[in-house]
């Protein structure tokens, strides 16, 4: 069973091209914006799920997204997800970290070569242990360089590892 609400982004706000969305806000059903504003993605480029992404950069912006799952203390789950980066903007090397609870990794993304025709998206994976009943799985940008033109990520999920 998925834990994650929305992961591929589908429901929220109607957006054509792309739409800023502030620190605070939780307008994408299931998410919270955290650390700065985030662009949410329509049909400005192409989705690896469905019609709807996200540029952890905004308009401009350094940011995050967070959701609660229901978990099990203990209990190992993997997180699968897929990654890719704003077409346009330096660096080309795309930065995202993953934290689950106190666990954390960063994903790397070489836009070189993508165009929001062809995004060139990655499906990637990572697993942690749950300290608790619940955990607050976050994706955020490790980037500093351009503003606007961040680590993009879809296609959100969220399993018990057997």
């Amino acid at each position: 069973v998925n834990l994650v609400v929305n992961g591929s982004f589908e429901e929220g706000p109607p957006v054509n091209g792309y739409l800023p969305v502030d620190k605070g806000s939780t307008t994408i059903k299931g998410w919270e914006v955290t650390r700065g504003q985030i662009d949410y993605i329509g049909a400005y480029w192409q989705a690896a799920e469905g019609q709807h992404s996200l540029d952890m950069h905004g308009s401009p912006g350094y940011g995050g997204i967070q959701q609660k799952l229901k978990t099990k203390k203990g209990q190992r789950y993997e997180v699968i997800f897929s990654l890719s980066g704003t077409p346009s903007g330096n660096p080309l090397e795309k930065i995202l970290g993953v934290r689950a609870g106190e666990e954390k990794k960063s994903f790397t993304f070489d836009a070189k070569g993508i165009t929001n025709e062809n995004m060139g998206w990655k499906t990637q994976k990572w697993q942690f242990t749950a300290t608790g009943d619940e955990t607050i799985l976050e994706f955020y940008t490790l980037e500093t360089t351009d503003t606007n033109c961040g680590p993009a990520l879809d296609n959100v999920s969220v399993f018990a590892v057997r």
